[in-house]
Parts: structure tokens; C-alpha cells; sequence
């Protein structure tokens, strides 16, 4: 409880220094050098007490991001996790830390990226929003990252139907006796759902009522595919548990919607989640293969971005892979550190050059970038007396700069003299 009640305070501590904690999706988790790990969460009734909510928060590890030490009938890791609630003023609520060991038998486990840790803890709140910090801690190489993340707990009434939030499952099974067991599974921008995959949800029944009709809608981003069903569900008592098989084989990769709707008698209550489609192969930052292809064009030959581009739809991933085969620096290994480094590049544009209608990376300066990387040097001014706003970018290893003028005003900057990706090609060469 000593330890707890230490970490707890210094980070307490942290966030009154650094005044709020910002807002930062799940996916993210900045740059720490700790083991990479994913999150969900999910809110639900406490049984007990309508006075409160229930957190779950899900977490996985990805085993080669832990540190393995050799036993004697395999290897070993060791995490430590802390999670912390605060409330919107910043002031502790609540607070766990607890530590998991992972064993496996053979070497190559320990280096697998497509393996995980599972844990999970929760908390019961009352129903308002709050900021949850939640750290990973490496035992043997002492390194950490921190996930920080805002979320609100309902209510959940007592006189009308109610919904849990929904979570994703592997695996959704009853045994003999009637007694159910579900086993989530995590998505987010960066890992996929592979099949099989149930979305799931709770049912609060508190006036009696004997069914639910359920109705489901995906709704891809950028595929715009869309799928719907309706399912009818007996109503068991108060709390009722309702999975149904999501259709993650017909999908493409992309980012999806789910949105489901449960009615009883005339009364009916909605809730949406997000979920992922990731084919292997693609990079995390790219949506759909169309776009990952799109976006190789300022660093591939002709006759490549040919090839890739024309190639019939059921062929483009096979195409796609073989690019970047051709590009990896080190074949063999799970990690293709070029298309890593290239779209990582490519999700930099986008964050810092995107305008108006076009991403980033579809800009002058996201095209510098992309094929260049980061100038040495950048002369700016954003106010002249006399013209334009404009920027310089200076390279001095390949003795070029770029001049970038903004024509409209707002922030639109592009070549004050034209550059043609074949040009700058040649400085990548």
C-alpha cells in the first residue's frame, strides 16, 4: 500500500506541474521507451449499486516489447502496472498498481509482436467524467510508458432500459450449468481484429420486460461498406449478456463504426464503437491499401508505381508487399524499418502540413519531407511587411534549400519555384 500511495502522489504531483493532462487518444502513447501495450475500456452497472459506475480497463502487452530472462524450464518477463483516476480538477480519486509475470517455453515467443499479455482492473465511480493515467513498467529494464486518456461514466437509470458500452471478444461461451464467460479482445489504430471477434454488450432490465430486439450497423470510413442485422434476445431478469459474431472476414482494412441499437417495447437506447480492420503488411498509419499505395508514389520507380497502381483490386496488397520487400534493409526479420520510417514520415505530414482540403502529405512541403526527411535548418517569417508568408528549408548535406511561399493567406504554403517529386527523386538516389 506504501508503494501505491508514492507513485500515486508523484504523479498527483506531475499533473499539478503540468497544469491539465491532455487529452490524447488510446492509441497513442508518446514517447515513452517502455513496452508498447494496448487499451480499451469499457463502462457498465455495477450489480450492487446504482449509485455507481463500473471502469473496466483492458490492457495487453505485446510480448517483444518485454524483457524475457532465461529459467530453467523457459523464460520469463515481469510488468508492473499502475492506474490512476483523476477527477476534472486534477485531484486523485482513485488509484491500483499491481504486477503480472509472463512464462513462456521457447525463444521465438519471446520475440513475437503478435502475441500479448492480457490484464485488466476496474474501478466504481460515481457518474462523471474523468482522466485515467495508465503506466507500464518493464520490472528488469526499468523502463515505462504512460497512456493518458479522458472518459465519462454514465448513469444508468432504474425506472427504463439501459445499455453497457460495447467491448469486443475473442471468445463468448456458456458452459454446462448456463453460466457465460466472455474473453475481450483489443483494437485500436495500430491492431486489427483477426477472426474470430463477438461484440458484445449488457442489457439492464429493470421495469420487466421479456425481450429486446437488437439492430446492428457497420459503416466502413473510407470503404463506405455497410452491414446490418436485427436479432431478437430473451430478456433474462435484470441483467442481460448479448454477443453476436461480427463479420470480420467480409471486411476490408479499414477503420469501421459499429452501432448498436436495443429496443424494448416502445423504448429504445443506442450506443457506438469504433473497430479496426488491419491486414497485415499494411502500415497503421494508412487506412486502406489504396491510400498506402497512393502515398508510395514520390519514392518509387516508374515502372514500381506503375505496377502497384494498376493492378487489379484483389492484387494491389500482393503488389504492395512485394514493394516493400524489395525495399527492406533487412529481409527476414518481422520489422521492415523503410516503409516503418517512410510512413511514420507520412503520419508527420499529416499531423503538421495538412490545409484545407488536402492531407499533408499531398502538399508541397509533406512532399520535401516524405522523401527528404527533416531540413537541417528552417528561415521563416510568418509576418512580412512586404509579401507573403514564406519558409526556406535548408539541406545542407545535399546543398539544397526549398523556398515555400503561403499564396492564399491561410497556410497553404507550396513551392516558389516548382519542384517535380522525379527532382527530388534524384537527391533520394
Amino acid at each position: 500500500m506504501q508503494k501505491l500511495t508514492l507513485l500515486t502522489v508523484f504523479l498527483l504531483c506531475w499533473v499539478v506541474a503540468t497544469g491539465t493532462l491532455a487529452q490524447v487518444d488510446m492509441n497513442q502513447s508518446g514517447d515513452n521507451k517502455g513496452p508498447e501495450f494496448h487499451i480499451d475500456v469499457a463502462n457498465m452497472a455495477v450489480p450492487t449499486n446504482n449509485e455507481l459506475s463500473r471502469l473496466f480497463i483492458y490492457i495487453e502487452v505485446v510480448y517483444d516489447e518485454l524483457q524475457f530472462i532465461k529459467i530453467q524450464d523457459g523464460y520469463e518477463a515481469n510488468y508492473e502496472i499502475t492506474a490512476v483516476v483523476f477527477d476534472k480538477d486534477n485531484f486523485q480519486v482513485d488509484g491500483k498498481i499491481w504486477r503480472e509475470t509472463v512464462t513462456v517455453n521457447s525463444y521465438d515467443q519471446t520475440n513475437d509482436r503478435n502475441i500479448f499479455h492480457q490484464t485488466h482492473t476496474r474501478f466504481d465511480l460515481e457518474s462523471k467524467k474523468y482522466k485515467i493515467v495508465v503506466s507500464v513498467l518493464d520490472v528488469d529494464t526499468e523502463k515505462s510508458r504512460a497512456i493518458r486518456f479522458n472518459t465519462e461514466l454514465r448513469e444508468f437509470p432504474t425506472a427504463k432500459t439501459s445499455i453497457s458500452d460495447i467491448l469486443f471478444l475473442r471468445e463468448y461461451t456458456t458452459d454446462s450449468l448456463g453460466i457465460k464467460s466472455i474473453n475481450p479482445v483489443l483494437t485500436n489504430s495500430h491492431k486489427g481484429l483477426i477472426t474470430p471477434a463477438f461484440a458484445y454488450l449488457e442489457i439492464y432490465n429493470p421495469t420487466g420486460e421479456t425481450e429486446a430486439q437488437i439492430e446492428y450497423k457497420i459503416k466502413g470510413i473510407n470503404t463506405k461498406f455497410e452491414k446490418s442485422g436485427t436479432d431478437t434476445t430473451a430478456l433474462a431478469g435484470q441483467r442481460t449478456l448479448y454477443a453476436f459474431r461480427l463479420p470480420v472476414d467480409s471486411l476490408r482494412h479499414d477503420t469501421y463504426n459499429l452501432n448498436m441499437t436495443v429496443k424494448t417495447g416502445k423504448k429504445k437506447v443506442s450506443i457506438s464503437k469504433s473497430l479496426y480492420i488491419r491486414f497485415q503488411g499494411i502500415p497503421f498509419t494508412a487506412d486502406d491499401i489504396e491510400t498506402a499505395i497512393k502515398q508510395c508514389m514520390y519514392i518509387a520507380t516508374v515502372d514500381e508505381w506503375k505496377q502497384m497502381k494498376n493492378a487489379p483490386d484483389e492484387k494491389k496488397l500482393e503488389e504492395f508487399k512485394k514493394f516493400w520487400k524489395r525495399h527492406d534493409p533487412t529481409p527476414g526479420t518481422e520489422v521492415n524499418e523503410a516503409m516503418d520510417s517512410h510512413y511514420n514520415r507520412v503520419e508527420y505530414a499529416n499531423q503538421q502540413f495538412s490545409v484545407m482540403q488536402r492531407e499533408g502529405w499531398q502538399t508541397d512541403r509533406g512532399m520535401v519531407y516524405i522523401v527528404l526527411g527533416p531540413p537541417d535548418d528552417v528561415v521563416r517569417d510568418p509576418y512580412p511587411s512586404d509579401s507573403r508568408p514564406w519558409q526556406v528549408w535548408n539541406y545542407y548535406r545535399i546543398n539544397r534549400q526549398f523556398e515555400f511561399l503561403d499564396f492564399t493567406g491561410f497556410g497553404d504554403y507550396r513551392f516558389y519555384q516548382p519542384y517535380s517529386m522525379y527532382e527530388l527523386q534524384l537527391y533520394l538516389r
